[in-house]
């Protein structure tokens, strides 16, 4: 048995019930009070080979690959002791909270081949102030003198000689300083993964200017971190474990049921009216602090009396408790957020408040989608409303990074930045753009730690199950059947599809844990009442899929969801999308408001030609692994084409072999890779005689009235790779040398 190399950080969150969650996100309290255990696992190395000398040259484009994550998990006491740590990962470090005591693993450690390191406040192999390379360095030599002669001599020895090779990252200068605050935190701890570890010299406390100074810290370190990123530019392992996503937009979140929380009624009248004004404040927010906040409201966020401003007689001054708490959410997801980037060496851009007050308008947005009386042009014009509204809420200044991604934009937030105007088009078309949602915590906790790739070969992609769960009667029952036997003489030689019909939850569970294959496709009826968990409907059966988390043992990791509100955009965090990510999904592409039938069919019946056909040749031509976030993105793009062509035709302005051919030109520059493929698809209906002022009213129109705007990709869809056997197996030859040429 070869050692594994990684470096495991666990960090212990005692058991807890769902209802003891914080109440404004959602996350355990035991492991927001530990925030600084999960920071200190992302300043510590990842495997052992990090701190040679090799090891420190080749960190960046490791972890630009996705190859060198921060491994931290939180785990309860009782699973750490459910079974002992293999011999072969020697390098494990459970990291327990002040006040856990050690000696509660005694009896467990004794189970375990090979000894892994508690770290405690006390009575530990280490003391937090003692947790540092040089005593993880000591500490893992003892263990590989002491493995069991099953574990490989040669892999002992390869380790033995990264250890005792490690080297202190030398302190670096980026040339300037900025004042310490969480906004920026992210940043400063990939820098500091390579030795920019003094780039705070003082405490941030320009807090009377509004964002403009948050703003400038942001940009500043957001700037650093991209040009250490391509400073090394592309390898050869990028062919195949691709480039992590180069754009991370951050935007904590409150749950909205929060905001209608009644006030204690057990309180004596000033501490309720402390209690409505800190939360009216928070409700209010638009920057990064609490600048614009009334007088008032100000006295009440620092628990002083409301009328003098004095501190109330016999308290000390200090937050009121609700700003504690939300400071201690803030904290743990900022740390687990830069954990993340840390992991794929790449900026986050904290976006303020005022993204999350775009809500509103998402709601008059969502009405128009589901009102009996709606037409295309009143969407278009509640889709410019919140287009606006979003532009208003981002600054400028990120906008330039947002042009610049390369390889793609991570959204972790509950706000609809997906619809982010860039350049005419929403950010989710313009670039491959992926969504972790923020609440509930503990979900966005275990959608963001480290996920390790899912590498996949074409044709391990092509096993697809296909659950139905409508009714022979439903008027939408035959629209699959319609668009899988226009498509399917197509597919017919690559694609094997089994289709399964459900009634209930049983017979649901049943048919996905029979599916051996990788992706799952609903084809049913969703619903999510406000204030109420989202339900999928197994015809006459409706379901709450976060019911269904104890029984079901093996979920694909790719889940796409033809149903409507799937992830409603005028809901609370119980969606289903968002449920099937608690089953264990990877990607689950799911929407925001009710999606047409017949569309929405023909949707998925072109995605599954697109996995039957174009991933392969793609990857032959393109001579590198394909995500599938990109596979998927594409398919959202011709989407858009196809409804931009009917539109057209609709109009008069092509006709049927003008939609042909520009259908076909434009998905070649779609698929091959074309800087700006709308840009030119648009040169080319002009060319063709479409008057441009046609055209750009008619293209922002069916923008707006498109599913496309509709589809939302969640999870880590850019951590499931596709690409050729042979070279995946290559590949991992190169791996295993640590060549990253």
């Amino acid at each position: 048995m070869d050692l594994d190399q990684r470096i495991i950080y666990i960090v212990v969150v005692p058991d807890g019930r769902p209802e003891q969650a914080s109440i404004m996100q959602g996350f355990a309290p035991s492991l927001m009070r530990n925030a600084r255990l999960v920071r200190a696992a992302s300043y510590l190395p990842s495997t052992v080979y990090d701190l040679t000398k090799d090891g420190q040259d080749t960190l960046i484009v490791r972890r630009v690959a996705g190859q060198a994550p921060v491994n931290w998990f939180g785990q309860t006491p009782r699973a750490i002791r459910s079974m002992p740590v293999p011999p072969i990962a020697p390098f494990t470090i459970i990291l327990l909270g002040p006040g856990q005591d050690p000696r509660e693993y005694d009896e467990w450690i004794a189970t375990c081949p090979i000894e892994p390191t508690i770290v405690a406040q006390k009575g530990g192999h280490l003391t937090y102030e003692e947790l540092n390379p040089e005593a993880l360095r000591k500490r893992f030599l003892a263990a590989i003198d002491k493995l069991p002669a099953e574990v490989d001599a040669d892999s002992i020895a390869e380790v033995r000689r990264f250890l005792e090779n490690w080297v202190e990252v030398p302190d670096r200068d980026i040339g300037y300083h900025v004042g310490g605050h969480n906004s920026i935190t992210p940043n400063l701890m990939v820098m500091a993964s390579v030795g920019y570890r003094n780039v705070v010299d003082h405490e941030f406390n320009d807090i009377e200017r509004g964002n403009a100074p948050y703003i400038e810290q942001i940009v500043k370190t957001s700037r650093s971190v991209l040009d250490l990123r391509t400073g090394d530019g592309q390898r050869d392992m990028h062919r195949i474990f691709r480039p992590t996503l180069d754009l991370n937009l951050y935007a904590p979140a409150i749950y909205p049921l929060f905001f209608d929380l009644p006030v204690p009624r057990d309180a004596a009248a000033d501490e309720r009216r402390r209690f409505s004004l800190v939360r009216e404040a928070m409700q209010r927010q638009t920057g990064y602090n609490y600048f614009n906040a009334s007088e008032s409201a100000k006295r009440a966020l620092n628990n002083l009396d409301l009328k003098t401003g004095e501190p109330i007689e016999g308290r000390p001054p200090h937050p009121h408790f609700l700003i504690g708490m939300r400071r201690d959410e803030l904290n743990i997801g900022t740390d687990a957020v830069a954990s993340l980037a840390t992991s794929e060496f790449a900026p986050v851009i904290r976006l303020p408040n005022d993204v999350n007050r775009t809500g509103g308008l998402v709601r008059t947005f969502a009405q128009q989608y589901r009102a009996a009386g709606t037409t295309p042009r009143k969407r278009l014009l509640a889709f410019r409303q919140v287009q606006e509204r979003m532009k208003t809420a981002v600054p400028t200044e990120f906008i330039e990074f947002i042009q610049g991604a390369k390889v793609g934009v991570r959204v972790i937030a509950d706000a609809h930045v997906e619809w982010l105007n860039i350049d005419g088009l929403p950010l989710c078309i313009r670039k491959d753009t992926a969504r972790l949602p923020v609440t509930p915590g503990n979900l966005f906790l275990d959608q963001i730690g480290m996920k390790p790739p899912i590498l996949l070969t074409p044709k391990e992609l092509q096993h697809v199950l296909v659950i139905s769960a409508l009714k022979r009667d439903d008027p939408i029952a035959g629209m699959f059947d319609i668009a899988f036997d226009a498509f399917g003489q197509l597919w017919k030689e690559n694609l094997k599809v089994d289709h399964v019909d459900v009634s209930n939850a049983d017979e649901l569970v049943a048919a996905i844990n029979a599916f051996e294959g990788q992706v799952l496709v609903f084809d049913g009826h969703g619903a999510h009442t406000d204030k109420e968990a989202a339900t999928l409907y197994l015809q006459d059966d409706p379901v709450n899929v976060w019911t269904l988390r104890d029984r079901i043992t093996r979920m694909p990791p790719i889940v796409l969801l033809s149903a409507c509100d799937t992830h409603a955009a005028d809901r609370n965090h119980a969606t289903v999308g968002n449920g099937f990510l608690a089953l264990g999904a990877r990607a689950v592409l799911a929407s925001v408001f009710p999606l047409f039938a017949p569309t929405a069919a023909t949707f998925i019946a072109r995605l599954l030609y697109r996995i039957s056909v174009f991933v392969e040749v793609a990857i032959n031509i393109r001579q590198r692994a394909l995500t599938w976030l990109e596979i998927v993105s594409g398919m959202i793009r011709m989407q858009l084409l196809s409804d931009l062509n009917h539109a057209l035709e609709r109009a008069k302005l092509i006709n049927s072999e003008l939609y042909q051919d520009i259908g076909s030109r434009g998905n070649a520059a779609i698929n091959g890779e074309h800087e700006d493929p709308f840009v030119a698809i648009l040169q080319m209906y002009e060319e063709s005689g479409v008057p441009r002022g046609d055209l750009d009213r008619l293209f922002e129109l069916t923008i707006a009235n498109s599913s496309v705007i509709s589809y939302l990709h969640l999870g880590r869809p850019e951590t499931i790779l596709v690409d050729l056997p042979k070279r995946i197996e290559e590949q991992f030859k190169q791996m295993a040398k640590q060549d990253v040429r």
